[in-house]
């Protein structure tokens, strides 16, 4: 039910989920810095980058904080697609005056939390601890935290009451997490291992992945983790059930690109 609801959800937001392969355009330029590469999907900076002249390691930087501004609207506006259809409001003064709110918490959320992971691989490295056994706490901190864009967005929280929203939401839903954490790790491995395919036979291997990613799998998870965090409304799963019972057409119509402008 959960895969069907999410599929659902997707196809009404299939359009707008198309804005994430704009992202695309990084690609070229993270090719110029020697710390960052792309694989699995994923957009990695080297450990290294500390070695690197100051320079260089301010451009590394800023040029991916401007991808995560840019990630961080994308996310807003596919969350908030899935939150139209599943609730009424005042459309114009959410896009006018709230959007730019949600994608500023978002960014911020994002822009720690790649900090947190970064400076805690660095620790745990360390420690002589292997790369592949230190991806372990990271995909728990990973775990934990992966409702705080839904919480932003749907509760029009700020982040520290979006963090705790967060974490309510896990000790009543703890299935859920289980459910939708599993979903996405699969998702992800199984691009990791269609790039491991690719790479006999193209170079173009992991731009492909990342496009995957980019336009269908994480578009997709944060869908996914929209309508399960909405579903804890008992009004909106009454209605849900509902709209199930009646035909297509009766669905309110998806968010269109020309709504998204802030």
């Amino acid at each position: 039910m959960l895969l069907q609801n999410s599929f659902e959800q997707f196809r009404a937001n299939s359009k707008t989920v198309l804005i994430f392969a704009l992202l695309l355009v990084f690609v070229p330029i993270f090719s110029i810095f020697q710390n960052i590469y792309i694989s699995s999907g994923s957009v990695f900076l080297d450990y290294n980058l500390l070695l690197s002249s100051p320079l260089l390691l301010f451009g590394e930087i800023a040029l991916l904080l401007l991808f995560l501004v840019f990630y961080s609207f994308f996310a807003s506006i596919v969350i908030f697609g899935v939150r139209k259809n599943l609730s009424s409001v005042r459309l114009q003064f959410y896009l006018h005056e709230m959007l730019q709110k949600f994608t500023l918490r978002i960014f911020v959320f994002f822009a720690l939390y790649c900090l947190l992971l970064f400076l805690l691989t660095l620790f745990l490295l360390s420690l002589g601890m292997p790369i592949a056994l230190a991806a372990i706490p990271l995909l728990l901190v990973s775990f934990v935290l992966q409702f705080v864009p839904q919480a932003v967005v749907v509760d029009e929280e700020g982040l520290r009451h979006a963090l705790l929203s967060n974490f309510d939401f896990l000790a009543q839903q703890p299935v859920v997490f289980l459910k939708v954490a599993v979903i996405g790790a699969v998702l992800l491995a199984l691009v990791q291992l269609l790039e491991f395919a690719l790479i006999q036979v193209t170079m173009l291997a992991p731009y492909i992945s990342l496009l995957l990613v980019l336009v269908l799998v994480q578009p997709f998870i944060e869908i996914m983790k929209t309508y399960q965090y909405m579903m804890r409304f008992e009004l909106i799963k009454e209605h849900e059930a509902v709209l199930r019972k009646k035909p297509h057409y009766f669905r309110p119509a998806p968010l269109s690109l020309a709504e998204a402008k802030p």
